[in-house]
């Protein structure tokens, strides 16, 4: 009976699609942070590395208590969810915000610098910095929480999440393009400003057509809010209920280490472009992007026919990052642009197994694992939970970028390879390029290896234990 409800969906094509143009409204900020974020606070504005990870500390610190706990506190029914629902109204509430903090983070203020073109105070820049990570953790978790939970109550089968992953895939890799390949091309007279709130019009929109078409919940979903009368759960207990779930712990580590190695892999091709290749034309990135992302968006189909066939996520998800090591690994020792595309070409293929897996499929799965651990359709705290993955992730990744320009002396307000040759002694030179590569490719490796040895250690929803949840979902009314 589960195996034929399994193999139905009771939605249309057409929502599948809006569902996914989500993706563009939420990659756009990460994919542009990444690339862009702690070059231009390290190379345009001139703080500090140990400035910029100071900060980003303490944001993390602030979002392990804060997303958490918005998440707890919007999972329940208001007085408008009859009407509205439990999710939609705070994904509408949060997706201007959200987008308009992307210029704030872009805007730090133009401050007096030393002859070496660091910041002679660079307080004001730090708590700039840090308001604006704050603005911005609020609304991507008030509208990632949200958002999260209805994909997961809105997709009930495997059939659906796996029909909905090809929609996921496609939009993410759209707005992958969006957010790795426009930034370059927007810097008009080297304005960061003007291309944030560029990308920041691209959110708004897709943020509204998400809003009008996919977040909308109907009566069967919403019914189900008030299908079953329970206590909440405290917070303080749900989070630790969270933390000893060994599907979250382990797919939450793997993910976030994934996540951190494409950061810094994203993070590192300005640097790449500028001092490993010498360029002084940030459109030369571009190239780069297209390659890692047609490969990406080619493999799609051919995950999805894998998947399909094999029914195994975990399986998959496994083969898949154990592929990625290597190829992630490769990209220390190019020689030349050629095999620099080519690895790029594969890096995004590969990387396109994680993309179409981890989120539409395992992450609601876990969610799935959640409720019924607990009998009770409050999913709020978990995802909260798992909302402090993107803090993690950049704390990890500008703690490894800041750790390797410390150890090689790569001093902040360095702007071209030209500035860099001047200033420092041939040996330097090279001990930083160095560094530039093991950041691109054997680093984002190891993050990658010690994530997936994880997940294949205590990853415990095989196939049956999926379907033997998704039955007990069906008894709870859920």
């Amino acid at each position: 009976m589960t195996e034929d409800i399994e193999s139905t969906s009771r939605h249309r094509f057409l929502t599948f699609l809006s569902f996914g143009t989500y993706n563009i409204t939420w990659t756009i900020p990460s994919a542009t942070m990444s690339l862009f974020m702690y070059f231009y606070y390290h190379t345009v504005v001139g703080l500090n590395p140990l400035w910029i990870l100071t900060v980003v500390a303490i944001n993390t610190a602030w979002a392990g208590l804060n997303d958490p706990l918005i998440g707890w506190l919007t999972d329940r029914n208001f007085k408008w969810t009859r009407k509205w629902g439990r999710r939609f109204p705070w994904i509408a509430i949060g997706i201007i915000p959200l987008s308009l903090s992307l210029i704030m983070i872009f805007s730090a203020p133009d401050l007096p610098k030393d002859a070496l073109n660091v910041l002679i105070d660079p307080l004001p820049v730090m708590l700039w910095l840090l308001l604006s990570l704050f603005i911005y953790d609020l609304f991507i978790t008030l509208v990632e929480i949200h958002t999260s939970i209805l994909r997961a109550d809105k997709f009930r089968t495997e059939t659906e999440r796996r029909k909905y992953a090809g929609s996921w895939g496609f939009f993410d890799m759209i707005a992958q393009v969006l957010g790795m390949m426009l930034p370059p091309l927007l810097l008009i007279d080297g304005s960061y400003m003007i291309m944030a709130a560029i990308m920041a019009l691209i959110m708004i929109i897709f943020g509204i057509i998400f809003v009008i078409k996919g977040a909308r919940e109907d009566k069967i979903i919403i019914d189900r809010y008030y299908s079953r009368d329970y206590e909440r759960i405290n917070v303080f207990k749900g989070v630790l209920l969270v933390i000893k779930q060994k599907s979250f712990i382990s797919l939450y580590a793997s993910y976030t280490l994934w996540l951190t190695a494409s950061t810094i892999a994203i993070g590192m091709v300005a640097y790449l472009v500028t001092f490993l290749l010498q360029s002084t034309d940030p459109d030369a990135m571009v190239i780069y992007f297209a390659f890692f992302l047609l490969g990406g968006l080619l493999s799609i189909p051919v995950w999805l026919k894998i998947l399909k066939k094999t029914k195994n996520n975990k399986k998959l998800y496994l083969i898949g990052s154990f592929v990625l090591i290597g190829v992630y690994a490769s990209l220390t020792f190019f020689q030349t642009e050629i095999d620099l595309i080519i690895i790029m070409f594969f890096v995004g293929f590969v990387n396109g197994c994680v993309w179409t897996i981890g989120m539409p499929v395992l992450y609601a799965n876990v969610q799935d694992d959640f409720v019924i651990r607990q009998g009770k359709n409050q999913k709020g705290i978990l995802v909260g939970t798992w909302a402090v993955i993107g803090l993690i992730t950049a704390f990890i990744d500008e703690a490894l970028i800041t750790l390797v320009f410390t150890l090689t002396s790569f001093e902040p307000g360095i702007p071209d390879y030209a500035t860099l040759i001047a200033t420092h002694t041939v040996a330097e030179v090279e001990l930083i390029l160095l560094g530039i590569r093991l950041l691109l490719g054997i680093i984002p490796a190891c993050s990658i290896l010690v994530g997936t040895l994880i997940f294949w250690k205590l990853y415990p929803l095989t196939p049956e234990k999926v379907l033997d949840n998704k039955a007990k979902l069906i008894e709870l009314g859920f």
